[in-house]
Formats: C-alpha cells, sequence, structure tokens
C-alpha cells in the first residue's frame, strides 16, 4: 500500500527514521509504505548509528555542588601556632599606631546648648515695634501715619487721608494707592526685638519703594511721634531725606479728636509750601 504524506507529515516522518524509529503507525494490520517528502537544501547523512551513552555511575549518591570536589580533609593547628598569631597580632596592634581599633559600643549623643553672642547695636530710641499706613496720592503727595496693632478703622482713616490730600493739593485726588508696614510683623524671633538696625533697614526699604512710585519729587507727612523718630535715625543717603517733611500727630488721632486738625493743617502749610 502507498501513501503520500503532506510535507510535515513526510519531514516528522524522515526524523522519526533518522532517530530509529520505523514503525509509527497505529493500526491492527500492518502497514506499508512509501514516504515522499521535498529534498533538503543540504546534504544529510542517510546513515543512522546509534550511539551508545555509557549509563552514570549512581552507586556514591551527590550532594551539591561540593561532590564533585576532591576530598579535602580539615587542616590542624597546633596550640602553639594558635598563640604565636594571636601574640604577633598583639605586637602589630600596638607598634602601629596607623592602626584604628573601633569600638563597637554605640555612640551617645549628648544635648549641648550653644550659646550665640548677640551683637550689640547702639540705638538712640526704645522702638522696637511699629504699625504704618503709606497713603501715595494723585503722585505728588505722600502721607505715612502710625496705626493700632487692631486697627478696626481703616475705610475711615482712608477717606480722611483723601480729604487731606485734596485740601493740601487742592485738586481733587483720583488715583491713590495704600501700602502697610508691620514690624515685627508674623516674627516671634526675640532676637529681632533688640535689633533696631534692622528696623530702620525695613523702615528705609519700606519708603524707598513708596517713592520710587512717584514720577516728581512728592511732599512728605509723617503723622505720628514714632515714624517722625524713625524718620531722624535714617541715614542721611536715604532717598525720602531729599524731599519738604511735615510732622504731625497720627492720623486715627485726627480721627478721634477733630480739634487736633487745625494744628495739623497749619503744620503742613509752613513745612510743604
Amino acid at each position: 500500500m502507498t501513501r503520500e504524506l503532506d510535507q510535515k507529515q513526510a519531514f516528522q516522518t524522515h526524523c522519526l527514521a533518522q532517530m530509529g524509529v520505523t514503525s509509527w503507525l497505529s493500526a491492527s494490520s500492518e502497514v506499508v509504505g512509501h514516504v515522499f517528502y521535498a529534498p533538503q537544501p543540504w546534504a544529510m547523512d542517510q546513515a543512522f548509528e546509534a550511539s551508545v551513552t555509557p549509563a552514570l555511575d549512581t552507586s556514591a549518591p551527590t550532594q551539591g555542588f561540593s561532590a564533585g570536589l576532591p576530598d579535602t580533609e580539615p587542616k590542624i593547628i597546633a596550640p602553639e601556632e594558635k598563640e604565636q598569631s594571636v601574640a604577633h597580632l598583639r605586637e602589630q596592634l600596638s607598634a602601629g599606631p596607623e592602626i584604628v581599633v573601633e569600638d563597637l559600643q554605640p555612640i551617645e549623643e549628648l544635648a549641648v546648648d550653644i550659646e550665640v553672642a548677640i551683637e550689640e547695636v547702639p540705638t538712640t530710641s526704645s522702638i522696637s515695634q511699629i504699625e504704618l499706613r503709606a497713603y501715595a496720592l494723585a503722585g505728588e503727595l505722600l502721607i505715612v501715619s502710625e496705626v493700632p496693632v487692631s486697627f478696626t478703622q481703616q475705610e475711615d482713616i482712608d477717606h480722611l487721608a483723601v480729604k487731606m490730600g485734596q485740601a493740601l493739593l487742592k485738586t481733587p485726588v483720583d488715583e491713590w494707592t495704600s501700602r502697610g508696614l508691620s514690624w515685627p510683623g508674623a516674627l516671634r524671633n526675640p532676637y529681632f526685638l533688640t535689633r533696631q538696625d534692622w528696623l530702620l533697614g525695613a523702615l528705609e526699604s519700606f519708603l524707598n519703594g513708596l517713592v520710587g512710585t512717584f514720577t516728581r519729587a512728592p511732599k512728605v507727612v509723617l503723622a505720628g511721634d514714632h515714624i517722625a523718630t524713625l524718620y531722624d535715625e535714617l541715614s542721611d543717603d536715604c532717598v525720602i531725606k531729599a524731599f519738604p517733611v511735615a510732622r504731625i500727630v497720627s492720623l486715627p488721632e485726627l480721627y478721634r479728636i477733630p480739634e487736633l486738625r487745625k494744628d495739623a493743617w497749619q503744620v503742613m502749610q509752613r513745612a510743604l509750601f
């Protein structure tokens, strides 16, 4: 009986024949057939010789990778050699200063108070904190007034400052800005309370920023005793000291005591005009 197989079955049959398997069809009766397969592109040895692999010797069971290593007997060190080695090591530790023996005990950290010497800065006043509100009116007038720490009359004081500016400039004030300075503000470090030079630096920076918004030399009104005192302690090269300055009581005082407004008006007229 002749059977023609497809390419895959023909190659499988050929591989089985190379392995020495000649009976591969399961059938009740013996089937004789020929296998036709495509020729291989390379030459193959048709003669197959089964190679015999020697059986492994299982007489001595192996344990891990160390089974293939040659058996070595443990080296026995005499007690005299051990004592000499220990003595030699002690000599090296004693004679060699470059050898550092570390102590394996836990390291204990001790809390030590660090005292920082506070630089003493000479001061001419006892002012350590201040609250300011500044008004830049119409690009010509600058009013810097002290205000209380708990300030709840912001709108009333703003309205008073604008009315004062209109009276001094003799013109309606349509444009004005307001800024505030609080020292030391949210800072709670007691170190700042003893450094009045830092307060003066903050005040000078605050005033320079206000003056920078003017396009011409402004007229300056200092409202309050503390701001007038700190103004005198500013350096002579401070920008604001080049402009005419009038000193009056604070705007909150003028708001609460209207009788003081007449004296303040006369002071501003003499100093600014």
